[in-house]
């Protein structure tokens, strides 16, 4: 069962910093290419995080567009609020992803990453995203497959208790399999589906793996039967994988483009 990851300002700072290494600025590049931007687009972006996104799809949609971001978490919020201060087309509030605060028919581009393994009722997320959705709107997914990451380890069995705990951090461990019928469901169309692997074969922090090693140690304890030293041991491992040079870890996000 699924107890939620949270956002306290440990884990806070250890996304955001997450989200600013080469991996995860790549995956951005690639949702903005995706999201057709045009000057003068007025965008949402559900989940909006630390702001990272938003702020990049302020620079591609001109003084005469919008972008809205929406968060759950207040610190979230407050931290986007602090990153995007100078940017006078962004704006953010605390939200629901499946209840969304604005009206039918109100956005251009609706935009959603790492978010829907998160939601308790998926098709109630994708219906919200749709209802916002105008028209003829162009929208963009992006969810991780948490049942397979794959992550090179000393100790096998413990690194197998710690990644099996951490999936506990979210609703739908594989939510990309049920993505296409969520989609249909909410009168979506979908245009195309792309894997997008995160690799590293290093360990620091550049990648995205080191951060996320220590989201999930912290997380991890005390749920299935890891411990403190438990954690300790395994990041331990991975350290000494790195100063041999056998250091691997690969995991996929999905990206869905639909259209309203």
């Amino acid at each position: 069962m699924a107890e939620g990851l949270k956002f306290n300002d440990e884990v806070s700072h250890a996304l955001k910093m997450a989200y600013q290494t080469p991996d995860i600025v790549s995956a951005r590049g690639q949702v903005i290419a995706s999201l057709k931007l045009q000057n003068g687009l007025k965008v949402l972006d559900i989940g909006s995080g630390p702001g990272l996104l938003a702020k990049d799809i302020s620079q591609h949609i001109g003084p005469t567009g919008s972008v809205v971001g929406v968060d759950m978490a207040d610190n979230m919020v407050e931290s986007a609020k602090q990153l995007c201060a100078d940017a006078v087309n962004v704006t953010f509030e605390q939200g629901d992803a499946m209840s969304l605060p604005f009206a039918d028919n109100s956005f251009d581009s609706v935009v959603s990453t790492q978010v829907y393994e998160y939601v308790p009722d998926l098709n109630a997320a994708l219906f919200e995203f749709a209802r916002v959705l105008r028209p003829g709107g162009r929208g963009v997914i992006v969810d991780t497959d948490w049942a397979f990451p794959y992550w090179s380890a000393v100790d096998v069995d413990c690194r197998d208790r710690i990644i099996h705990a951490w999936k506990q951090h979210c609703a739908q461990e594989s939510v990309p399999m049920r993505l296409a019928g969520a989609i249909k469901s909410a009168s979506l169309q979908l245009s195309k589906v792309e894997a997008l692997p995160i690799m590293n074969i290093e360990y620091n922090d550049k990648n995205f793996s080191y951060w996320l090693s220590k989201i999930i140690a912290s997380f991890a304890i005390d749920r299935n039967g890891v411990t403190n030293k438990d954690s300790e041991a395994w990041l331990a491992g991975i350290e000494s994988l790195e100063k041999k040079g056998e250091y691997f870890f690969c995991i996929n996000r999905y990206l869905f483009e639909v259209t309203k």
